[in-house]
């Protein structure tokens, strides 16, 4: 899809509750959900409350409090670009009430910035999000008192704005990519008409900097008033008990008048407007046709009908373009479409070729020509037919869906007032989305595809590789080939493929399986396969006693691990062979069978593998309800003893690939990229060159890929079916799959892991377009791996994030975000850390030396509070992840314990995993972490 998410709010399944219509024949809606609790004060202060223990399972003790300002950045003057988001950074500094600063009393409550406490502005509004544990009503009622500070009683000063400004600038300059000023581009051009481009949501560089504090006050005195905001609150509290805490605490704010807002739509016209994304990091060749059309929503029957002939126009128009693909002329390709919104009541529909260089007017011939064609003749009544099943399926699906949301009450509830609808009943919503649908026929689909795609406001833009110029013609130009292809005899529109039942072939032989050992005490049982291979097979009701975990709908779900040595490593031989092998060979599916088939065959039996590839081994997994588990091991046997790879998969794969290296454009942060990588791991290609993809033949691949499944596999299986079952399906799926690597030498099969080089080096590179500097650092030590030593760093990578961002942001004012990973690689049985920010390159080396310090000084941050925090929050995550997916748990850890100790130690004992939560533990394990084999980069602008 060429368009971003930020840019277009496309409509999706998910949504369908949203055209939900009422079961009464009247025009004035639903109500909101019965479960919600909602009101306005007098002042025009809005709540939306929601007692989660409404729901059996809802997170113990956790408030969800979102307060929303209902403008954004539309709603800023000329004069005042960012001031929106500014304000909201604003106001966790000084209030009347909390002079040392609304950040402060949140911290004091034990809540954290960005985990516990955030906010969030775009072009509509603003929103201000407390996550809440362990809820009391006296902690409620704290976060209620400086809610209101927040909004009502904020003092903006110029000192605290202007510290504030270089986080904000920061924020600025963390956002500047090649990605980002394509998508401001397009946000130009399809808002084109509106005050959406004039407004960027952050403002600009001389903005953040020169803004004075009386234009935030400003906008502050204008916007946030009561009657321009609304709560949101998901929490385990009595809502009738909560509306008069909200009463007491809101309403003595006046309601104001608000200014009059900026006019939100683009103003369409009947012109055909041209355009081009003329960035030079551009490696694509494309063509896009855009339509934007009125599209306003209403709540009553007929508005609920539009929407619904809208969803169903939606899907059957994106299968439709998805069939003419097979159509189009050689050097088009990768017709897609989407339908969104560019502002509350504008719309668009949009369609794109990708073209070779040079045939941008012959994919703008063919676009126009599959666009006419689909208008034409219209959809197909049998596909109309499979829409309308798929819409009362869903309806009737989701009466029951929403049911149990858990903290998704939250986002709806939050999404219907941002949007300013109502979040009604499913039930109720979902019935008069039935009856409605009654009356909707194929010709109101095709009347609504012809009104999209006679729309006299339309857009048409280029994209060139390395952001050439694309002479696309004039408006005159292209209208004239409207003319010209519509004076022709349309050919008739691609129907659907008629998709054959497959069936697998019938395993008729069977192997065998002995028991090696057995665990009664885990639940646990080795077994080996008469040929070769192994499997370990766990039934979760044993330790599910011990953990008193009750039964659950999860627990009619098996689980399947096949674990070999096949990574694509190796010593000796081709490492993109071993990759091109395994994807190539998951491309193709079942051989013999069309992409349709197996799709099909998937949806239908419900067995799905994923496959993973590392250095040194391949893994598939997949999880199935039992009834389906048979398919599963069928589907993955017919992978095994059939390791072809289709033909088509195959040059259509290299095609690309080979279109792809062709392509003479280097961005600059992929030249650093690839240098870091370099002094990481020495001089690896990081990606294949065409002499590579030339001497991958397809002979070669499957040759390659018959090397692979001759390896031995380690079955996982996790399941709660009778172990007889069990053995009987292995010994019928698994033991008959051929394993004999005797026709390999020992060396064929060698594979080493990736390992960071040892020593300190440093990558320094001015090379950023862009008036930012990147600082990354990557370091690692040797440490065996524990399920303790790894839970160990987790905690502690996350207490040196939040340090570094105490430091580099809030004391420094450097940085706008700080990301930092360590982890403890079972593959590699390395401790490996990584730091990366982006900050003013004025000050990245100062901010450097902060950053070696702040690392040295580990040990310092294992403090009493610390380690007390964590052991608390590691029991709550622990607890809920046995609760909601115990079988899974089990089956992750049984491999991770098989694989690395070759016996079950894991399992027996999880309950020894806070044991190293402990400040002795913690700091003794600090003391041995000194990094000091790292590669530290620093990607700074060009020398002007």
């Amino acid at each position: 899809m060429f368009f971003l998410q930020n840019v277009l709010r496309v409509i999706g399944l998910a949504c369908l509750c949203v055209f939900a219509a009422q079961v009464q024949a009247s025009d004035e809606g639903l109500p909101w959900d019965k479960r919600v609790v909602h009101g306005i004060l007098d002042n025009g202060f809005r709540y939306y409350l929601f007692d989660s223990r409404q729901e059996k399972d809802a997170p113990e003790g956790l408030t969800l409090a979102n307060l929303v300002v209902l403008s954004g950045a539309i709603d800023e003057k000329e004069n005042q670009l960012g001031v929106a988001h500014m304000v909201e950074h604003m106001v966790f500094h000084e209030s009347d009430g909390l002079p040392n600063g609304v950040r402060k009393a949140f911290t004091d409550m034990g809540l954290k910035q960005g985990r516990d406490f955030n906010a969030m502005t775009n072009s509509e509004n603003t929103r201000y999000m407390i996550n809440l544990r362990n809820t009391t009503p006296e902690r409620l009622h704290k976060v209620l008192e400086v809610y209101q500070q927040m909004v009502f009683h904020a003092d903006i000063r110029a000192a605290s704005l202007n510290k504030e400004r270089l986080i904000i600038q920061e924020e600025w300059r963390g956002k500047l990519s090649h990605r980002a000023r394509v998508n401001d581009e397009k946000k130009a051009l399809l808002r084109v008409g509106s005050l959406y481009p004039e407004r960027p949501v952050i403002g600009t560089q001389e903005t953040i900097q020169n803004t004075p504090a009386e234009q935030l006050q400003s906008f502050y005195q204008d916007w946030y008033a009561p009657n321009n905001m609304a709560l949101v609150i998901y929490t385990p509290m009595d809502s009738r008990v909560l509306e008069e805490h909200i009463k007491n605490i809101f309403s003595a704010e006046p309601r104001r008048i608000l200014p009059k807002r900026h006019p939100k739509d683009p103003v369409l016209d009947n012109l055909l407007k041209i355009g081009q994304l003329r960035d030079v990091g551009s490696k694509i060749n494309q063509v896009a046709f855009l339509y934007r059309f009125d599209s306003e929503s209403f709540d009553t029957d007929e508005g609920r009908r539009d929407g619904l002939i809208d969803y169903m126009t939606r899907n059957l128009l994106t299968e439709q373009i998805r069939r003419q693909r097979d159509v189009l002329p050689e050097h088009v390709r990768a017709l897609s479409s989407t339908k969104g919104t560019v502002s509350p009541n504008v719309a668009i529909v949009g369609f794109s070729v990708n073209v070779d260089e040079g045939y941008h007017l012959l994919g703008l011939e063919t676009l126009i020509q599959e666009l006419e064609r689909i208008k034409a003749h219209g959809f197909y009544q049998q596909d109309f037919d499979k829409v309308y099943k798929k819409v009362v399926d869903t309806a009737e699906a989701n009466k029951d869906a929403a049911k149990n949301r858990g903290t998704i009450w939250s986002v709806k509830m939050v999404d219907a007032v941002t949007s300013d609808k109502k979040l009604q009943d499913p039930v109720q919503s979902n019935d008069r989305l039935l009856r409605l649908v009654k009356s909707i026929s194929l010709d109101d689909v095709n009347a609504r595809l012809r009104q999209w795609l006679s729309a006299p406001d339309r857009i048409l833009y280029t994209q060139a590789v390395g952001g050439k110029s694309v002479d696309i013609g004039s408006v005159e130009s292209v209208e004239a080939i409207f003319d010209t292809i519509n004076k022709q005899r349309l050919a008739p529109l691609e129907k659907e493929k008629v998709v054959a039942e497959k069936t697998l072939p019938v395993v008729t032989q069977s192997g065998s399986l002995s028991l090696i050992s057995r665990e009664a005490e885990l639940g646990i049982s080795n077994w080996s396969l008469s040929n070769g291979d192994q499997l370990t097979l766990l039934d979760p009701t044993v330790l599910a006693g011990r953990y008193q975990i009750e039964a659950s709908e999860e627990d009619s779900k098996s689980y399947f691990t096949a674990l070999s040595a096949a990574g694509y490593n190796l010593t000796q031989g081709s490492t993109w062979a071993e990759q091109f092998a395994v994807q190539l060979s998951d491309a193709t599916g079942i051989y013999g069978w069309s992409d349709e088939e197996y799709a099909q065959w998937r949806r239908d039996q419900k067995a799905f593998l994923s496959t993973k590839q590392k250095a040194q081994s391949l893994t598939y997994r997949g999880t199935t309800d039992d009834e389906a588990f048979e398919k599963l091991l069928a589907v993955y046997r017919i992978n095994q003893v059939t390791p072809k790879i289709d033909t088509t998969v195959y040059e259509s794969v290299m095609d690309s690939l080979k279109r792809s290296l062709n392509i003479d454009v280097v961005r600059p942060l992929e030249v650093f990229t690839k240098r870091l990588a370099q002094a990481r791991f020495g001089q690896k290609e990081v990606s294949p060159s065409l002499h590579d993809l030339t001497s991958l033949s397809l002979a070669v691949l499957e040759r390659t890929r018959e090397k692979q499944v001759a390896l031995p596999v380690h079955y996982f299986i996790v399941s709660r079916m009778p172990e007889a079952d069990m053995t009987e399906l292995a010994a019928k799926y698994l033991a008959t799959i051929p394993r004999d690597t005797s026709a390999h030498r020992a060396a064929d099969y060698e594979t080493l892991p990736v390992l960071q080089l040892p020593g300190e080096s440093v990558v320094d590179m001015a090379l950023n377009t862009e008036p930012k500097a990147e600082y990354r650092m990557y370091a690692y030590q040797s440490m065996p791996w524990s399920p303790i030593a790894a839970l160990q760093l987790t905690y502690l990578g996350e207490r040196l994030e939040a340090e570094l961002k105490q430091r580099l942001r809030s004391e420094a004012q450097g940085v706008y975000s700080v990301r930092v990973g360590l982890e403890l690689n079972k593959d590699t049985h390395r401790a490996e850390l990584s730091i990366q920010y982006s900050s003013d390159p004025e000050r990245v080396n100062d901010l450097a030396v902060m950053t070696h310090k702040a690392l040295s000084e580990l040990p310092e941050m294992v403090t009493a509070a610390w380690v007390d925090e964590i052991q608390g929050a590691f029991a709550d995550v622990e607890q809920n992840r046995l609760e909601r997916d115990f079988d899974g748990t089990l089956a992750h850890r049984l491999e991770l314990s098989e694989t690395l100790y070759g016996d079950a130690r894991y399992l027996s004992d999880m309950d020894q995993l806070a044991s190293g939560l402990t400040q002795a533990k913690l700091k003794a394990l600090v003391e041995t972490l000194t990094f000091s084999d790292r590669v530290t980069g620093f990607y700074r602008p060009l020398a002007p």
